[in-house]
């Protein structure tokens, strides 16, 4: 009796166990070759390395519906475009943790007013959008040249550790190629942000912008609410072997509104390193209100005619600020050329640059050798080795 007892109470416990086992949730990962889906829509197929090599179709929309899928949560994932044209009728709406590669692919935007690239603004302090690369591609928009885009190819707000490299991506003389908005940790590596079509000229943007948040210059930020446009700055924006062109070539945006409350504000460490940056109508490098500044081996000309504008590269303080004294600037071994003043360093509210180095750069003015160099407002300036031509 107590054998049959005891092979029971054993058969019993086999018995719990199997159910259990049974019951637990079994937690399969995606294989090599597997079909992905991402809430209910196929996406592509896995990859040896992990990625997805995403589907394409000769279908804008379903296209745009793939690729939203694939990037528009916060997980992490990589996805790989085929080297072949891309073509979507939307915005793709970027989440955080996302790695895009792109290497031969031509993205094309079907519908000209819409942007390429955007993300919702939900966090302040650089955390609306993180972890993002972007590698490889060609971005560009339908009738881009007839400048029927008014908003900027990519933009990113309140985003932070941002890397886009190897791209060429699409913008017009009305508009952004790239837009960062109160951004931080960003990296632009050997791309090219080249304006398209004619110049507009009452227009001056440009195809590189690094952007304050008030409700001026980031109205749609501003649609998120008024947290969001409290005067946020830029910070440590790396921008390397580059070729840039457009009204103005790269900016470091400032803005004089809501009664100047935003002009003491100023973007911080913005590096600029061998780069071909072209102003057609002002400025090639217009750095208004940045600090610790670094333009090293780069080529920026300003070819415009517009005598106030037309600076090389223009390092201005335009507000009061206690602490710009204490972030150092470097220009060094750079040809720059522009109209009025090859560079021009200066501050205007009574406050200081820290200390400034001018080393071994060849320097153009059309207004004459003289003109080819001005500094002045820094706490310390170490200047040799450059070289003064008219241009």
């Amino acid at each position: 009796m107590k054998s049959i007892k005891r092979v029971m109470s054993i058969a019993l416990c086999l018995l719990t166990i199997l159910t259990v086992v049974t019951a637990a949730p079994i937690s399969v990962s995606a294989k090599e070759g597997d079909v992905v889906v991402v809430n209910g829509i196929e996406i592509g197929v896995k990859q040896k390395d992990g990625s997805v090599l995403l589907n394409v179709s000769k279908d804008a929309a379903a296209n745009g519906r793939v690729i939203n899928a694939a990037l528009g949560d916060n997980k992490k994932r990589s996805i790989v475009i085929p080297a072949r044209t891309f073509k979507i009728d939307r915005a793709i709406w970027i989440g955080s943790n996302k790695t895009v590669k792109a290497k031969g692919a031509t993205i094309y935007q079907t519908v000209p007013e819409s942007p390429i690239i955007i993300h919702a603004c939900k966090k302040t302090d650089y955390k609306s959008l993180e972890n993002v690369t972007i590698n490889g591609g060609i971005w560009k928009s339908k009738n881009n040249e007839k400048a029927t885009k008014p908003t900027s190819t990519f933009r990113f707000n309140h985003a932070g550790n941002i890397t886009i490299k190897n791209a060429s991506v699409d913008t017009n003389y009305v508009s952004h190629a790239i837009e960062l908005v109160a951004c931080k940790n960003v990296r632009i590596y050997n791309c090219k942000l080249l304006a398209k079509g004619k110049q507009k000229n009452d227009i001056y943007a440009e195809p590189l912008q690094i952007d304050i948040a008030t409700k001026a210059t980031a109205p749609t930020v501003a649609s998120y609410g008024s947290k969001y446009v409290n005067g946020q700055v830029c910070k440590n924006i790396t921008v390397k072997k580059c070729t840039i062109k457009g009204s103005r070539g790269i900016s470091t945006n400032k803005t004089d509104t809501e009664n100047g409350k935003w002009l003491s504000r100023h973007h911080i460490k913005i590096t600029i390193i061998g780069c071909t940056v072209t102003g057609t109508r002002t400025e090639a490098l217009c750095l208004h209100n940045a600090v610790g500044v670094t333009v090293k081996n780069c080529k920026a000309f300003s070819t415009g005619s517009d005598y106030n504008y037309n600076i090389g590269c223009y390092l201005a303080s335009l507000g009061y600020n206690n602490s710009t004294s204490k972030y150092k600037n470097v220009f060094e071994n750079n040809t720059i050329k522009g109209g009025r003043s090859g560079l021009y360093i200066a501050t205007y509210k009574g406050n200081k640059f820290g200390p400034t180095s001018v080393l071994k750069n060849n320097l153009y003015a059309k207004n004459g050798a003289g003109a080819a160099l001005s500094v002045s407002g820094c706490t310390k300036t170490e200047i040799r080795g450059n070289k003064l031509y008219k241009w």
